[in-house]
């Protein structure tokens, strides 16, 4: 018999997402799975469990609720002090979010705050954002830095996560973001310095991946390329912020570097897309931040029609998650926050990555 430490049992419908029978979701009827060590061990229905498992540990009984695997955010910004919402609402007005990112407002706001604030308060926000992630069932986060923007800052960010993965059963993945954008009054060339010789070597193996936003408010292809093309010799992962504001060369960068990921990709166009599907990169559509950002819809149909592999991200960050910028009201179209939910809604279902049963 398999031994087990844990059984939950009487799932009404366990999801193991095995594809089976035609469920794409490979769903168990009155289902039942034991673990032993934290990790699965059987699968299957409950009127099985007794013969195949011997439990020395705990049982928990779902009374037929539903059970699936723990939700994965491939894109967030946790780690931030302050708010940016009230942004939303001069969006709404007609100011463009390249417009704001200047030394009041956009990214180096956040930065300021993010700088000044105490590490364990830094913490204390992390977690309180952990709780909001696992309460809607997401088990691990891609979790990215960038607003410290110096090394210190970097650094107390990088340590604000792995205090975080410590206090909660949140798998916390982390990405080292220097390249979000230069600094405000900082020289641009010796940043790119700073960010190449220094912090990339200090944060290798405290950091997965290394991640670039390759827009006009930050990096352009070329400081893009070096500074990725550093990461991946020191041994990062690579993803990026590419084709989000404006088309640019952001999502080749991503094929030609083989990238784990290219994130938002608004502006992507079908030949990116088939150089994206080639060289096995993930795109990660960030719908939250799309929809704060005022921007077009990624072309779908042309990942669809590449086998480009999709993604869903919340995008936690200060302006652009939902729940953020909703506190500052309406939508391109002038509804109320409560309208604009279910807009948010609607364009996450549209994407329709993948057609879930009844």
């Amino acid at each position: 018999m398999i031994e087990a430490d844990f059984v939950l049992r009487h799932a009404g419908q366990l999801a193991t997402m095995v594809a089976a029978d035609g469920d794409p979701l490979g769903r168990i009827v009155d289902g039942a799975l034991a673990s032993r060590g934290g990790r699965v061990v059987w699968l299957g229905k409950d009127a099985e469990l007794a013969r195949a498992v011997r439990l020395d540990g705990d049982e928990l009984d779902a009374a037929g609720a539903c059970v699936i695997a723990g939700l994965v955010d491939a894109h967030t910004h946790p780690v931030f002090a302050g708010s940016r919402a009230d942004e939303f609402a001069e969006r709404q007005a007609g100011v463009t979010y390249a417009g704001q990112q200047s030394g009041e407002h956009g990214i180096m706001r956040t930065v300021r705050a993010t700088r000044a604030a105490e590490r364990e308060r830094l913490v204390e926000l992390a977690v309180e954002r952990a709780d909001r992630f696992l309460s809607n069932g997401t088990t691990t986060i891609e979790a990215k830095t960038g607003y410290g923007l110096d090394l210190p800052g970097e650094s107390k960010s990088l340590e604000v996560l792995t205090a975080l993965a410590g206090r909660r059963p949140l798998r916390v993945v982390p990405t080292f973001l220097g390249a979000h954008v230069v600094p405000f009054g900082t020289d641009r060339l010796d940043y790119l310095r700073v960010l190449t010789e220094e912090m990339l070597p200090a944060f290798k193996g405290r950091a997965t991946f290394c991640d670039a936003w390759c827009d006009e408010p930050a990096f352009s292809p070329a400081e893009t390329r070096a500074i990725l093309s550093r990461a991946k010799a020191l041994g990062y992962r690579l993803r990026i912020h590419a084709a989000q504001l404006a088309p640019g060369e952001g999502p080749q960068i991503a094929a030609e570097l083989g990238a784990s990921s290219a994130d938002h990709l608004e502006f992507a166009t079908p030949a990116q897309v088939r150089a994206l599907a080639k060289a096995g990169t993930v795109a990660v559509l960030c719908p939250g931040a799309n929809f704060t950002t005022h921007g077009p819809r990624p072309p779908i149909e042309a990942m669809r029609e590449a086998k480009l592999p999709m993604a869903i991200a919340g995008d936690l960050n200060p302006d652009g998650a939902v729940g953020e910028a909703h506190k500052a009201t309406a939508d391109k179209g002038r509804l109320t926050a409560e309208h604009a939910s279910g807009e948010f809604i609607k364009l996450l279902y549209d994407v329709k990555a993948a057609k879930l049963p009844r």
